[in-house]
C-alpha cells in the first residue's frame, strides 16, 4: 500500500509539472492572439488545479510535519550527552583514480543513452513542430490575384507567434490627436428614439439622393458614437461601440462636413476620448469629394462624408502580418455602425470603396503608409422620393 502511494505521489507530481506547463504555453497563447474561450487553457487549468489538491493530499502528514518543525523547532532528546567529535584523519592531498566497478559503469552508459535518446526526441519534435510552422513564401507568378497572395501570406504559424513574443510590450498610442486644432464639443448623445435595430437592419438601404436640409450637430454627435465611440470602461480600458481585435482599435474617423448647422465645413477629426470633433483644416470640399468619389455627385450633396482610415502599426506588433485582415474586419463593423445607426435616426447613408487613394490621403493629411483611407460613406437626410 505504501509503495502505491509512493508511486500515485511520482505519478501526480509528473502531471502537475505537464500541466502547468501546458497552462502556462495556452496562457501565452491566448493571451498572444485575445482568445477569451480558449478551451485548451481552461481545460489544463482545472486539471492543474486537481493534480495540486491530489499532491497536497498525498504529501498531507509531510506538510503538516514541516509546519509543526518551523513553528516549534527541533525537538531535543533530554538527558542524553552529545556524541564525543571523531578524531579525523587528513586526507591525501591527490586520491588516486579507483577504477569504476563494471556494473557502475554500464549502468553509467545506460543512463547516458537515455538521455542521449530523449535530447535526440525532444529535438526532433521541436524541428518537425517548427518545420510545419514555418510559413513559405508563397510563389507569385505574372498575373497572380495580389488578396489571393496576401491571404496565404498572412496565414499564421510558429514564426508569427514567436515573433509576437519578441514584441511584448511594444505598442502604438491607441488615440490620435491633434494638438492645438480648434475642437468642437459634441456633447452627450441622445440615444433615445429611433428605430429599434432589427428595424434598421430590415430597413437598411444605400441612399443615393439626398435633399438640401442641413444634418443637425445632435445628428452628427449620435451618429459618431454609434459608429465607433466609447461605451464602457474594462480593467481600465475604455471600449468602443465596435469590435476590435485585442481592443487596439486602428480605424480613425474623419467627418468630412459640408452641411451641418453650427459647424464650419472642413475636414475634421474625430477624437474618440473627448467625443470631440477636431478642425484639420477648414475649407468647401463638395466637389474635391466629388472628383476624388469618381464623379459621384451626390457625395457633394449630402451632409458629410465619413471616411475611415487605418493606422497600419497599431495591430503589427501583436498580430504581424494578420493586421492588415483585422482592420478591414474593423472597418466593416463600423461602417455597418454608420448605416444602422442612419437608418434608425431617418437619415441615409451610402458606403463607397471606389475613390483616388493618394488624392484622399491628402485631403485628409495622412501619408498612406502609415495611415491611409480605406472607405468612405456619405450620410445626410434623404430627399422626398416622388412616389412618397
Amino acid at each position: 500500500m505504501k509503495r502505491l502511494r509512493q508511486d500515485l505521489d511520482h505519478l501526480t507530481s509528473a502531471g502537475l509539472l505537464v500541466a502547468a506547463g501546458v497552462t502556462a504555453i495556452t496562457g501565452l497563447i491566448a493571451d498572444l492572439w485575445d482568445l477569451n474561450d480558449f478551451w485548451y487553457h481552461t481545460v489544463s487549468g482545472y486539471v492543474m488545479g486537481a493534480l495540486a489538491i491530489a499532491h497536497v493530499l498525498f504529501n498531507w502528514r509531510t506538510l503538516v510535519s514541516y509546519l509543526r518543525f518551523r513553528l516549534r523547532g527541533p525537538a531535543r532528546p533530554e538527558g542524553r550527552p552529545s556524541p564525543r567529535p571523531v578524531a579525523t584523519l587528513p586526507a591525501p592531498l591527490i586520491a588516486e583514480p579507483q577504477p569504476a566497478p563494471p556494473m557502475m559503469a554500464a549502468a553509467g552508459r545506460a543512463v547516458l543513452s537515455r538521455r542521449g535518446l530523449l535530447g535526440a526526441g525532444i529535438g526532433g519534435a521541436v524541428g518537425l513542430a517548427l518545420g510545419r510552422g514555418l510559413r513559405q513564401p508563397p510563389p507569385i507568378p505574372a498575373g497572380s490575384d495580389v488578396g489571393v497572395v496576401y491571404h496565404e501570406w498572412s496565414k499564421p504559424g510558429i514564426v508569427d507567434t514567436l515573433g509576437t513574443v519578441a514584441n511584448w510590450g511594444q505598442s502604438v498610442p491607441l488615440y490620435k490627436r491633434y494638438p492645438g486644432a480648434p475642437v468642437v464639443a459634441l456633447g452627450e448623445p441622445d440615444l433615445a428614439g429611433g428605430l429599434s435595430t432589427a428595424e434598421a437592419i430590415v430597413a437598411r438601404r444605400s441612399a443615393r439622393a439626398y435633399s438640401t436640409a442641413a444634418l443637425s450637430l445632435a445628428d452628427l454627435s449620435r451618429l459618431l458614437h454609434l459608429a465607433s465611440g466609447l461605451s464602457a470602461d474594462r480593467f481600465g480600458n475604455a471600449r468602443r461601440t465596435a469590435p476590435s481585435s485585442g481592443a487596439l482599435y486602428p480605424v480613425e474617423i474623419y467627418p468630412v462636413v459640408h452641411n451641418v448647422e453650427g459647424l464650419e465645413r472642413g475636414v475634421y477629426h474625430y477624437a474618440f476620448e473627448d467625443h470631440a470633433l477636431e478642425l484639420v483644416t477648414a475649407g468647401d470640399f463638395r466637389q474635391r469629394v466629388v472628383e476624388q468619389g469618381l464623379m459621384q455627385e451626390f457625395l457633394g450633396q449630402c451632409g458629410t462624408v465619413i471616411f475611415l482610415t487605418q493606422i497600419l502599426q497599431r495591430m503589427r506588433p501583436k498580430y504581424q502580418d494578420r493586421s492588415y485582415r483585422y482592420g478591414l474586419v474593423e472597418i466593416g463593423h463600423i461602417g455597418q455602425n454608420v448605416y444602422l445607426g442612419a437608418t434608425s435616426m431617418g437619415l441615409g447613408a451610402c458606403g463607397i470603396g471606389a475613390f483616388m487613394d493618394d488624392d484622399i490621403n491628402a485631403m485628409l493629411g495622412v501619408d498612406g503608409v502609415e495611415e491611409a483611407a480605406i472607405y468612405m460613406l456619405a450620410v445626410g437626410r434623404p430627399a422626398a422620393r416622388a412616389d412618397a
